[in-house]
């Protein structure tokens, strides 16, 4: 049998569209995307993980907003996930990752760390759109 090579950011770009159409969030499902290379006229912003916070716990963004979003672990493996649009980016202990992120709706979202028992000791934040 072939097999055929698939990008990562082809397929990180295929799994935010099945979560953006399954999942909603308060205000409705999320329209937008996640992961792939950040470009470089997004506005860059830095959250730190760390065992069992985020840093800054709230991100304001304008909808639309094209984002470069690092990701910074400083200490153990974590990862960056949105309701309504999945997993963004994942680091392991005292790594960084960049990754693009644009949410087009207004309102307030939660985003959390999925690694088991993160999120349940705290570790979320609000990204307001708006």
């Amino acid at each position: 049998m072939r097999l055929r090579r698939i990008s990562i950011p082809l397929l990180a770009s295929c799994s935010v569209v099945v979560a953006a159409c399954g999942g909603g969030v308060a205000t409705g499902t999320v329209a937008g995307r996640a992961g792939g290379k950040a470009t470089t006229d997004a506005r860059m912003i830095v959250v730190v993980a760390s065992n069992f916070s985020f840093h800054p716990e709230t991100v304001r963004v304008r909808p639309g907003e094209e984002i470069a979003l690092t990701l910074r672990s400083a200490d153990n493996s974590h990862d960056f996930a949105v309701d309504g649009l999945g997993l963004v980016g994942d680091v392991a202990g005292g790594e960084t990752t960049t990754q693009r992120l644009r949410i087009d709706e207004t309102g307030k979202f939660t985003f959390y760390c999925t690694i088991p028992g993160h999120r349940a000791g705290g570790m979320e934040g609000t990204i307001t759109v708006r």
